[in-house]
């Protein structure tokens, strides 16, 4: 979900989701890939916040305790800096880079570093327990593990002969971690890329037969996986506009779960051309770009009605409650300076709602450092020489994650792709 120089966040006041796409996209998202979020990377991870319950509980720490989130960094630590030393990265791997160059380390020395144990939501467990939720690893609200929560836990905790409970025990027993005999061979064992044990690879085949058997909509996502060679389409800007066409071909037949990916092509549209809209509003009002000023040519007649366009084919369809107000405005506005007008209006409305300063006031930029001028220059002056190509280019821009490469991580891992 990347727009320019920041990444959307749902952190209330800090959010940097200046036009409210989060909330939206995640209801388009969902109908698709509803147990992915933007912090979804690996399902590694699920299976080590499988065993790190499993492993806390068998030690009466469970999650109505106060210090469950710390125990369960204590054994993230262990992990990631594991992960480090193999040379695979993880999350919080700014803050467990410095200690994998130690010449020694205990969890005892690891407690005296505050930061390491700042921000307890940020990391597997905040970033994984809604989705391991989803997916019937964890019960509703992370309160413990499922039945097949507990044997993702135990299928995760073997590899190859070991036990990484053993590596655990004496991680909390204050041993040496660089000490122990054999450290890397549990580095190549329990890094993110190992490939995983059979077992579990049975663990999560069931777990999507379950998902799929509740859903059987999007079934076809997950028993029907989309080819490497469709994938690739979406990693280029030539062959983008091929991408989600051809993802509709892939599942032929099934009209509602291509209806599903439609929308979420056209809500890609409409929040790129609204995204362009909006940095251009921007850049314009930069004193640097002032003195210059900005060649338009018919560009703003263009843009106006290519966002009229592609808000009116975002409209609620009969059967669909609407999910965001602002494709039913746009989609009845005619002129550049009423669609800026109606943009800015928007974003102002939705940093004043969630206690957060509007990037532009009136003429002025009032927040500065969130459009890179000179980038957005050169892209805008491209769409002035060949605005044939705003649609196309646009939603390459600020193209989104629709979490179709991520299923397919999924799909490797488990071994039915």
């Amino acid at each position: 979900m990347k727009f320019t120089d920041y990444v959307v966040t749902e952190t209330t006041g800090s959010s940097v989701d200046p036009l409210g796409y989060l909330k939206p996209s995640g209801v388009v998202s969902s109908k698709v890939f509803r147990q992915f979020t933007v912090l979804s990377n690996h399902p590694a991870y699920q299976g080590f916040l499988a065993f790190a319950f499993s492993y806390l509980a068998e030690r009466s720490i469970t999650p109505s305790k106060r210090d469950f989130a710390r125990r369960v960094r204590d054994l993230e630590i262990l992990w990631g800096i594991l992960n480090v030393r193999a040379g695979d990265s993880v999350v919080n791997i700014t803050k467990f880079d410095p200690l994998a160059n130690l010449d020694s380390l205990r969890l005892s020395q690891v407690r005296q570093r505050p930061a390491l144990y700042a921000r307890l939501n940020y990391g597997v467990l905040g970033h994984y327990a809604s989705p391991s939720a989803l997916w019937k690893i964890l019960e509703p609200g992370a309160t413990g593990l499922t039945g097949q929560g507990d044997k993702l836990a135990t299928a995760w905790r073997y590899r190859k002969g070991s036990d990484f409970t053993q590596l655990a025990d004496q991680w909390l027993n204050d041993d040496d971690l660089f000490a122990i005999k054999d450290i890397e061979s549990w580095q190549t064992k329990y890094r993110l890329s190992a490939i995983p044990e059979n077992s579990e690879k049975v663990v999560w085949q069931s777990l999507i037969n379950e998902f799929c058997a509740k859903d059987p909509i999007i079934a076809s996502l997950w028993q029907k996986p989309v080819p490497q060679k469709i994938l690739d389409l979406s990693s280029a800007e030539g062959t983008y506009p091929l991408f989600f066409p051809t993802l509709q071909t892939h599942y032929a037949g099934h009209d509602e779960l291509c209806r599903r990916i439609e929308r979420c092509n056209r809500f890609e549209r409409l929040s790129g051309l609204v995204q362009f809209a909006f940095e251009w509003e921007y850049v314009r009002r930069m004193d640097e770009i002032r003195v210059v000023g900005l060649t338009q040519g018919n560009l703003p007649a263009v843009v106006a009605r290519e966002i009229a366009n592609a808000a009116t084919k975002l409209l609620p369809e009969p059967d669909e409650k609407e999910f965001w107000y602002l494709p039913g405005t746009l989609s009845t506005i005619a002129d550049h300076e009423t669609m800026a007008d109606a943009i800015l209006a928007h974003h102002t409305r939705h940093q004043r709602s969630k206690g957060a300063s509007p990037f532009i006031s009136g003429d002025t930029i009032a927040v500065q450092d969130r459009v890179r001028a000179k980038e957005f220059v050169n892209f805008f002056d491209k769409m002035v020489s060949d605005p044939e190509q705003l649609v196309g280019a646009v939603q390459w821009r600020y193209h989104r994650n629709w979490h179709f490469g991520r299923a397919y991580e999924w799909q490797h891992y488990a071994g039915v792709a």
